[in-house]
């Protein structure tokens, strides 16, 4: 039995041998005791994993935590601006004269959420009047139709945000 003994002292004990690991201080001492050496080894895995499982959560989370709000405040932004020219092309329905020239400018800003648009506006049919403002790099396509002025008031024609002055003109030849 002794001699058992130490032959199991030299090679360490059974757990330490099916991990390939040396004679520890604890196995030493109790020679089937080998928890303390997997205890270390279980926290550094699990901890490589937690940090690896968070720095994957912090790099996706944060686009879609920014990209969402974005395109809200952007597509009302662009409802605002649709707005505008809706108001500006009822104003010219109201006080168009019969014969002669009118004009304003249109305020619109170059970019909304850093992202350049088009707007158009063009007659469907021969009453309908659309403004159709449309992001250049995002899928954002905002119509508005105002009935009844494409009769009167035929406007049609396209402007980019960041082609510098925005005017509509008016000009009648009867």
């Amino acid at each position: 039995m002794i001699h058992l003994h130490r032959r199991e002292e030299r090679r360490g004990c059974r757990r330490c041998r099916v991990l390939g690991l040396r004679r520890s201080p604890v196995c030493s001492a109790n020679l089937k005791d080998c928890r303390a050496v997997s205890y270390p080894l279980e926290y550094v895995i699990i901890s490589g994993i937690a940090i690896l499982f968070f720095a994957v959560v912090m790099m996706t989370a944060g686009a879609m935590l920014t990209a969402a709000p974005v395109d809200v405040a952007a597509t009302q932004q662009f409802n605002d601006v649709g707005n505008d020219i809706s108001n500006k092309l009822l104003m010219f329905y109201l006080i168009v004269p019969e014969n002669g020239a009118m004009s304003t400018t249109l305020e619109m800003p170059q970019t909304i959420g850093g992202h350049a648009y088009t707007v158009r506006m063009s007659t469907n049919n021969t009453t309908d009047q659309t403004v159709i403002i449309s992001a250049d790099d995002l899928d954002i396509n905002i119509s508005y139709t105002l009935n009844g002025i494409g009769s009167s008031i035929p406007i049609d024609g396209e402007t980019h945000s960041a082609s510098g002055t925005h005017r509509l003109w008016f000009i009648s030849k009867e």
